[in-house]
């Protein structure tokens, strides 16, 4: 077995769904995993027996988010991606999901144990000006970072996303989610994102439906855009060459974003891909899997 091979084997095993955990109230039923590794996506599966135009909504992590239903017979579903971010501190969380219509109001509540995750380690040479920014320099990261807080908290209520989600480019992994780093012997943040190879002018696909909620050139991901996917879901796309979309677009799945470049910290052209689920950073390579949970089809949404 190649290298490769035993790689996605590997990806497979650790990203296989856990022992389902069903909780029930009248005709409300949720389907989610009774426990997710740290910085992992999963999915909470939603159904609700009768009539009426029904509001669902989730906490999860101290967020509250709708749920977009579609009626299916005599019964409403619904699904969220939902994800135990990376640095969640191992231990069991609680999920609440309440459904009201006229005259009626139905909740369950769970939890879901979160578990550790163990991350390998990275050592990268870099010029010293990107390891330890002048006085100027920290000056408008701090501007930019407060942009792109304000940014991954926003909780659109519309959701855009479907699956299956789109590779933004077709490189292999140079580096992956989690990984400790070690920048010119000192350590720094964990890597919230996968380092994909790309050459330089590669075009870079959007994910999955969505809008541009924030474009610049950053001094650290140099030119960036991030795209709402609704219900918190939010892809990054970092060191860009060039950018060809504006803000406030609306993008399908698979449409060009910009092109592969390497400004701001970088060592090479390459694609910085992450994904932010309600301000949580999780790894994104679960939902490229072929046969994984993720591997599927379900239209459009709504």
């Amino acid at each position: 077995m190649s290298i490769r091979a035993v790689l996605v084997f590997l990806l497979l095993l650790c990203c296989a769904p856990a022992r389902a955990a069903t909780l029930a109230q009248g005709g409300l039923t949720v389907t989610v995993p009774g426990s997710v590794g740290e910085g992992q996506p999963f999915l909470a599966d939603i159904r609700l027996q009768g009539e009426g135009g029904p509001t669902v909504t989730v906490e999860w992590l101290d967020k509250r988010v709708a749920v977009t239903l579609a009626k299916q017979g005599d019964a409403f579903h619904g699904e969220l991606l939902l994800g135990a971010g990376l640095g969640l501190t191992p231990g069991a969380r609680s999920i609440v999901v309440q459904a009201v219509r006229p005259n009626q109001r139905e909740t369950v509540s769970g939890q879901i144990e979160v578990t550790a995750t163990r991350f390998p380690e990275q050592r990268l040479s870099l010029a010293p000006s990107m390891v330890t920014p002048s006085k100027e320099n920290l000056a408008r990261i701090q501007r930019e970072q407060a942009m792109i807080r304000e940014a991954l908290a926003v909780v659109s209520p519309r959701k855009f996303w479907y699956f299956p989600f789109v590779r933004p480019v077709s490189g292999e992994v140079s580096s992956a989610f989690g990984l400790r780093r070690i920048l010119n012997g000192q350590p720094r943040s964990p890597h919230r994102g996968i380092d994909f190879r790309a050459a330089l002018g590669d075009d870079i696909q959007c994910a999955s439906r969505g809008e541009v909620l924030l474009t610049g050139d950053f001094y650290f991901n140099g030119k960036s855009v991030f795209v709402d996917h609704g219900q918190g879901v939010i892809t990054m796309y970092f060191h860009l060459s060039r950018i060809d979309v504006a803000e406030r677009q609306h993008v399908e799945r698979g449409q060009r974003l910009g092109q592969a470049g390497s400004t701001g910290r970088a060592t090479g052209p390459h694609l910085h891909f992450g994904m932010n689920i309600l301000g949580q950073s999780v790894d994104p390579m679960p939902l490229f899997i072929a046969g994984g949970i993720f591997d599927r089809v379900s239209g459009e949404g709504t």
